[in-house]
This record gives structure tokens, sequence and C-alpha cells, in this order.
């Protein structure tokens, strides 16, 4: 069954910068994006874009299982998760997070629980695509990737 208070997206590319949208009793409102960050790297040289590669459904509902404990947990009003699959080049966001609470401590405390937890526990892998190269970011690809 789906929590009218969550909202997860999976967007092919760069996710848009967040969209605010009011939520009746929020006094606070915490967003986190993540970008790909540019990097050099000892043997392939520079970063130039992050390719992520998920299985939707499995995302999709360890997303909002991880959306569900942050409002159980500080009583966010609601929860929005946008992750990117594909392509991120340096520069473009590759996840956006928007938590609505009452309180502000109580919204960043979720947003960065959300984060973390993503991080953690998400079935998302970060190809790293250099100018001389291609690496896996921390652990192995997906199976059947043939990599």
């Amino acid at each position: 069954m789906a929590n009218p208070l969550v909202t997860v997206e999976i967007t092919d590319g760069p996710v848009p910068s967040a969209s605010s949208v009011p939520t009746p009793g929020a006094g606070a409102e915490a967003i986190f994006i993540g970008r790909t960050r540019g990097e050099q790297h000892e043997t392939h040289g520079e970063l130039l874009a992050l390719d992520y590669d998920l299985h939707e459904a499995l995302t999709r509902q360890v997303l909002s299982d991880i959306a569900v404990e942050a409002i159980d947990r500080w009583e966010a009003l609601s929860v929005s998760i946008h992750h990117a699959r594909g392509m991120v080049p340096v520069g473009e966001a590759s996840v956006c997070i928007v938590v609505y609470c009452r309180h502000r401590a109580e919204a960043f405390k979720a947003c960065e629980f959300i984060i973390d937890s993503l991080k953690a526990r998400a079935p998302i892998f970060k190809h790293e695509r250099w100018a001389h190269g291609t690496t896996w970011a921390q652990g192995t690809p997906p199976p059947g990737s043939g990599t």
C-alpha cells in the first residue's frame, strides 16, 4: 500500500533541483542535493560522470521503507526522494531529498538519516567514468552487468 506522505522517483540522467511545495503544518523544510563531484584519479585522470545502475522495483521499495522510517522516527510530515539512473555528469544532481517537519532539528536529522541509509541500503551502484577508463565505486558491479 502506498504511503501518501512518501514520494519516490527514479529519473534517467540527472535529477532536477528541488521543487518545493509547501506542506501544511510544516515549520521546516530540509533539502539535500547530492551532485557528481569532480575528482582526479592517479591512473584514470579526471572524473567525467557517474553512471548509476539499479533494480528499479527493489530500489523504490528500499527508498520507500527508508522514508517511512524517517516519518515514524522524526514525525516528518512528508518525504520526497528522487534518485538518478544512468549517466550524471560532474556538477549535475544525482539525488534530491526533501523532508518537511514541524521543526528544523527533526527535518535536519531526518534528511541526514535518509541519505546515510540510502547509501548503506539501497541497491544503487555507481560506475565511475574517467577521462581514461572506468571503475566501480565502493563495491562490485551488479550481477549480470558483464563488467
